[in-house]
């Protein structure tokens, strides 16, 4: 009886692992093609390297003008962001 549970749990596990590197390579494939799409299109790069002095200004006057939401939108249309991000970083303005 023991045998037959290590067998199961062995198959089960050989399956489970197998869907996992499934889903792995599926998510690389993915990702490789919103590469090639983003690069032909000539679609800047999102990220914390787009916040320039003159955004940071700007979402320090939004800040200072009780426009929090605002800013943390700005931030997150320049940058992509997730929210939560946006959100942290301008509280530390």
């Amino acid at each position: 009886m023991e045998y037959i549970s290590v067998i199961l749990i062995t198959i089960l596990f050989t399956i489970f692992n197998t869907n996992i590197n499934v889903l792995q390579r599926n998510q690389k494939r993915i990702e490789s093609k919103l590469d090639r799409i983003i690069e032909h299109l000539g679609l800047p790069e999102l990220s914390k390297e787009n916040i320039n002095d003159e955004l940071k200004e700007e979402l320090k006057k939004l800040i200072e003008a009780n426009k929090k939401v605002k800013a943390v939108k700005k931030l997150r249309d320049v940058t992509g962001m997730e929210l939560v991000e946006a959100k942290d970083y301008i509280d530390s303005l």
